[in-house]
């Protein structure tokens, strides 16, 4: 049997290692040895036992060695005890390497799109959708995308989870990735665009997520929401300030986060509708963050990549702009006018409670981050698989910032959560602290409520200036003055969602 010859028992059961782009298997000819026993041997190491939480290392080289066994029990048609693997978990590092690698494998495409659609279990359906960006032409050609394109096109515009929606829109919208061509240009961006665009304003009970009048997809969360925040003392990279404590955090309210950060392109038409903040913003000179400022013609950047160079009060005067093309009334707005949002500025007492436009609070960034994950990382830990999602040092050449989606999203739908640009937070930076197992932290607003350089604002995520170890969910900075301005720094917009 063919397959049998490819398969390495050796690499199975030892570390593997992995080139950048494909996966390196060193063979051994197993031709002689016993289908049975052969798959008893792939399924024994998907049955090993977890090595202890803080053995991270020898966590991922597990990750990866089952990975590999059970792209091979695949291979073999033992295909029904690999789904579950695909289900997403508190450690999901076996997952993500799934992710990457069957498309790279001998396995049919045919078995991943038939199991797609009679698929019940939601983070399953997110796995497989992500495992096509893996298929060649060669493996899915033409002939075939067409009906599959028309299916994925309907499943776009009406499941109702916002992870399956982004899974379809990273497979489909963009044939690059960086400077490199994907395998399969779907070509399908300007469909989904349009699609888009018949659904902007119209928010729809049967989905948890929503598209806004300037073409922001918004991901819907139930609340009250309790998770663990931070991280733990092992974890690499984490702050030594002990900034990232551990502790338990309750989000009292059901809120909505953007699946992308606010790009040139849409926060170009607020400048454009305001004129005088345009021109203020214009005398930022090298630091300009209009279109025709000095560092944005000279890194030539896409519409689609997101707007730097923006202070904190212009990103809340984008809010309120935003709030006010959806029509929500100014007793809502989670700022004062526009001219008022300025230094020394005062937020109204409860603006957590309002519905308009805002950033997201620490505590709601963190959560939609994590998308469930208890690893550093929403896909696990690996900073081999980093690449797969985040823009930084290690694939950016340090040079800009990239076009938003073209990397793979979390399983909450969010797209460059680590990496491209820092986004700004709601919030100033405040100290968290171990508590006991039964203390409660609740996200409310802040106190004091006055936006002024005396108290930094929070930044999350990393960008494409800064190393692997930024890229963590629990990541944290000391902050940034409200009025600076940054090559690296952009946001993506939230809001409360009253509940009925």
């Amino acid at each position: 049997m063919k397959t049998l010859g490819a398969i390495c028992l050796f690499c199975l059961l030892s570390h593997l290692s992995y080139a950048q782009k494909e996966p390196v298997r060193q063979t051994i000819n197993f031709s002689g040895l016993k289908r049975n026993e052969l798959i008893k041997n792939l399924e024994r190491v998907l049955t090993e036992p977890r090595p202890a939480e803080e053995q991270l290392s020898q966590r991922d080289a597990q990750a990866k060695r089952q990975a590999e066994a059970a792209i091979a029990l695949m291979e073999m048609g033992a295909h029904k005890q690999i789904w579950p693997l695909l289900r997403h978990r508190a450690d999901p590092g076996l997952r993500s390497y799934l992710i990457r690698d069957i498309g790279r494998s001998q396995i049919p495409v045919d078995v991943i799109i038939d199991q797609l659609k009679i698929e019940k279990d939601v983070s399953i359906r997110r796995a497989l959708l992500l495992t096509l960006g893996g298929f060649s032409t060669k493996q899915l050609p033409a002939q075939k995308r067409k009906p599959f394109v028309d299916w994925l096109l309907q499943v776009y515009r009406s499941d109702p989870d916002p992870g399956i929606h982004s899974a379809i829109d990273w497979l489909l919208r963009h044939g690059r990735q960086g400077y490199e061509n994907r395998k399969i240009d779907w070509r399908q961006g300007k469909v989904l665009s349009t699609i888009d665009s018949s659904l902007s304003g119209r928010p729809s009970k049967d989905r948890n997520w929503y598209v806004t009048a300037k073409g922001h997809t918004m991901a819907i969360f139930r609340g009250p929401i309790e998770f663990v925040m931070g991280s733990p003392g092992n974890e690499p990279g984490r702050d030594k300030t002990d900034l990232e404590a551990r502790h338990r955090q309750r989000i009292p309210r059901s809120f909505a986060v953007a699946a992308k950060e606010v790009t040139i392109q849409q926060f170009q038409q607020f400048f454009d509708a305001h004129p005088a903040i345009k021109q203020r913003a214009r005398a930022a000179g090298q630091r300009d963050p209009t279109r025709t400022g000095p560092h944005m013609k000279r890194k030539n950047l896409d519409e689609d990549c997101p707007q730097v160079l923006i202070t904190w009060f212009e990103a809340a005067q984008y809010c309120n702009w935003l709030s006010q093309q959806e029509g929500i009334p100014k007793e809502e707005w989670c700022y004062p006018s526009l001219e008022e949002i300025k230094e020394g500025m005062v937020l109204p007492t409860d603006y957590l409670h309002r519905t308009g436009y805002r950033m997201p609070t620490e505590a709601e960034w963190e959560y939609v981050c994590r998308a469930g994950a208890s690893t550093s990382r929403f896909y696990g830990q690996s900073d081999e698989l980093l690449r797969e999602y985040a823009w930084h040092t290690g694939n950016s050449f340090n040079e800009r910032p990239w076009p938003v989606g073209q990397l793979k999203p979390n399983d909450f739908g969010l797209f460059d959560v680590y990496g491209n640009v820092w986004e700004w937070g709601q919030d100033w930076v405040k100290q968290y602290r171990s508590e006991p197992v039964d203390t409660i932290w609740v996200d409310n607003e802040d106190s004091p409520l006055t936006v002024s350089k005396d108290f930094k604002r929070s930044r999350k995520g990393g960008s494409f200036t800064y190393s692997a170890d930024y890229m963590r969910s629990a990541g944290r900075s000391d902050g940034y003055i409200p009025d600076e301005r940054r090559d690296s720094v952009g946001f993506r917009v939230a809001r409360t969602i009253a509940e009925k």
